[in-house]
């Protein structure tokens, strides 16, 4: 599978198109954005009251391997569930991006294909590279870094100061991390239109999203780093907007309140993902060699 190399500017081009995607049919695009919400959401709430329901009879605090066991399931669920939503979506923009007809439920369109399964293997692969980073965390920091950590979090949690501990090898460990993260995200986020539309086994899949993430590093980062600044940018207004639809909410009731601020942030959400699984497919459309495809010219960044 031929990958193209791509200017730096490229990076650019797909922020400020995945910026505008979903303006020609945005019921479908973030009608599917906020489906894939409800959706995770559910999941986990339906498995959170699963465990509370474990333990609501008891006086004793749940074992660690009793909260393991039923932990697990949710965190193995999510994370095979996360890619096939993803390419749903992707599947969406695509599609509506195209001019045909599309629908918010059409988020479920692996499942229909037969590409659900290729996709679940992803998240079972972003299991592995979890794991993987667990144990270069533990290499790095040292072997009591994660019983120290946890410890912290419980003291935060007790309303107690926590000790945060001391890591060995700081200045190696975010390198290690930067690296690891930058190869891990970049081979997912790209794996998934590459199973999804050019049809690619896991193997092929991966091994074709890894030479991109070499061949292109600069347009990657680029983009990545635009959508980080982006992301904290829109988070601020996104907070601000809720707190002031909570405060008129507050005028009539405060359910009117609450509501009105989760609109708001289920709204920056949606918006969120759009713009993270359009980008993500926009590099899959101009990196890859594509019949018909051509890389679009930059043209520069709209409000």
């Amino acid at each position: 599978m031929q990958v193209r190399k791509l200017p730096l500017s490229q990076g650019l081009a797909w922020f400020r198109a995945a910026v505008d995607l979903g303006g020609r049919n945005p019921k479908a695009v973030f009608g599917a954005a906020l489906l894939f919400i409800v959706v995770l959401q559910g999941l986990m709430l339906a498995l959170a009251v699963l465990l509370a329901s474990l333990f609501v009879s008891g006086d004793a605090e749940p074992s660690p391997s009793t909260a393991i066991m039923v932990g697990t399931p949710l965190y193995v669920a999510v994370m095979v569930l996360m890619p096939i939503l993803i390419g749903g979506l992707m599947h969406v923009i695509r599609e509506a991006e195209s001019g045909r007809p599309v629908r918010a439920r059409d988020l479920f369109a692996p499942f229909r294909n037969g590409q659900a399964k290729g996709l679940a293997a992803l998240g079972l692969l972003q299991i592995a590279f979890g794991i993987v980073g667990l144990l270069l965390v533990t290499a790095i920091a040292g072997p009591n870094y994660w019983n120290e950590y946890m410890a912290a979090m419980k003291q935060m949690m007790s309303g107690v100061t926590p000790e945060f501990p001391h890591m060995r090898h700081e200045g190696l460990l975010f390198l290690v991390q930067l690296v690891f993260n930058y190869f891990t995200y970049a081979i997912m986020l790209l794996s998934v239109p590459l199973v999804m539309f050019s049809k690619a086994s896991l193997v092929e899949a991966v091994g074709a999203s890894l030479g991109a993430s070499v061949r292109n590093v600069g347009a990657n980062l680029l983009a990545a780093g635009l959508f980080a600044m982006g992301t904290l940018f829109a988070a601020i207004i996104a907070l601000l907007l809720a707190w002031l639809a909570g405060l008129v909410g507050n005028l009539v009731h405060a359910s009117v309140g609450a509501l009105l601020s989760m609109m708001v942030l289920l709204g920056f959400g949606a918006a969120l993902m759009v713009v993270l699984a359009g980008g993500a497919y926009l590099a899959w459309r101009d990196t890859f060699d594509a019949p018909g495809t051509q890389p679009p010219p930059f043209g520069g960044i709209e409000a």
